[in-house]
C-alpha cells in the first residue's frame, strides 16, 4: 500500500511534465463532456485517461458484450465530480492520510468541503451528468465506482478494477 501510494504521489508530481493525451479525449468524449473534463485538475485527467485506457485492456481479455465505446467514455468521466472543487495534491494527500489513520471515520465530517468532494464526487459526477440522457448502467459507473460491494454491472466492475490500478 506504501508503494501504491509513492507511485501516485509521482505521478502527481510528474503530470505536469506530461503531454495529456488529447487524440484519445477527442476520440470518446463530446464537447460538453470535454468541457466538463477540462475542468478537472490535470493530475485527475491523466489519471482518468490511464483508467479508461486499462478498462480497454481489461475488456480486450475478457470479451463480455459490452459498448467499448461507453466504457472508454464513463472511465473517463469517473471522476468528473471532483471538478466541483478540484483539490490540489497537498490536500489530497492529507485526506489520504487522514482516511487512513481514521478508518474512515473522517468520513462523518464531509460537510467540510475538501472531504466531501474526496468521499462524495461520484454522486456529484452523477448530478453533473444526470441530464444528458445517458443509461443507467452508464451513471452506476460513475456514482458507484468507490463502492465495494458486489454488482452484475461489469463496466462498473471493469472501471473499479482499473481505478484502483491507477
Amino acid at each position: 500500500m506504501i508503494f501504491y501510494r509513492v507511485k501516485q504521489f509521482w505521478w502527481v508530481i510528474t503530470c505536469n511534465f506530461k503531454q495529456l493525451d488529447e487524440e484519445y479525449i477527442n476520440e470518446y468524449l463530446e464537447e460538453h463532456e470535454k468541457k466538463l473534463f477540462d475542468k478537472l485538475k490535470i493530475g485527475d485527467k491523466h489519471h482518468c485517461v490511464r483508467v479508461s485506457k486499462d478498462s480497454l485492456e481489461i475488456y480486450e481479455k475478457i470479451k463480455e458484450n459490452l459498448d467499448e465505446y461507453q466504457l472508454a467514455k464513463a472511465a473517463l468521466l469517473h471522476d468528473i465530480g471532483k471538478s466541483e472543487r478540484p483539490l490540489n495534491f497537498i490536500e489530497k494527500s492529507i485526506v489520504v492520510l487522514l482516511h487512513k489513520f481514521t478508518k474512515g471515520k473522517i468520513r462523518k465530517y464531509d460537510n467540510i468541503k475538501i472531504l466531501d468532494i474526496y468521499y462524495n464526487h461520484p454522486k456529484k459526477g452523477v448530478d453533473m451528468l444526470q441530464n444528458y440522457g445517458y443509461k443507467e448502467e452508464f451513471l452506476q459507473v460513475i456514482g458507484n465506482h468507490h463502492d465495494k460491494k458486489h454488482t452484475d454491472n461489469t463496466m462498473l466492475n471493469i472501471v473499479r478494477e482499473s481505478d484502483n490500478k491507477n
